[in-house]
């Protein structure tokens, strides 16, 4: 689900919508990421499972089961889960640099409107204030 595009405007209220509505998108695709990981691991988990019920219900038959096979399955197994968990690392890092710059430009956008404020009560004649 995406959420819907936040109109841009010149002015630093439009300014903070904007930066917020992507910090906030950015958010929703960290937390999919992880539920994407989950069930990707979920996925992992049952296909050993699956690979263990098999191996279990061929050993009766066909004597007992192989020690290196086992043991190459379960190194499978683990490069695997590792791998998933390095790439879902490298995503969720990259999600989470762009929400730091989002929120980093959303601080400097605050920070901008807050001095402008300041110095418009110090002089009302800033940035086109008419004096009183």
């Amino acid at each position: 689900m995406r959420l819907a595009p936040v109109p841009t405007m010149k002015t630093p209220i439009g300014n903070l919508m904007t930066a917020q509505h992507a910090v906030l998108e950015t958010s929703q695709s960290i937390s999919l990421k992880g539920m994407e990981a989950a069930s990707r691991f979920f996925d992992l988990q049952t296909q050993a499972a699956q690979g263990m019920l098999a191996a279990g219900s061929a050993a009766p038959r066909a004597g007992p089961p192989d020690a290196l096979a086992l043991a190459n399955g379960l190194a499978e197994y683990t490069r695997r889960s590792v791998a998933l968990a390095w790439q879902t690392h490298a995503e969720l890092l990259q999600l989470l640099t762009l929400q730091a710059g989002q929120v980093q430009a959303l601080a400097a956008e605050l920070l901008s409107a807050g001095l402008l404020g300041a110095a418009r009560l110090h002089d009302p004649t800033l940035h086109g204030g008419r004096p009183t």
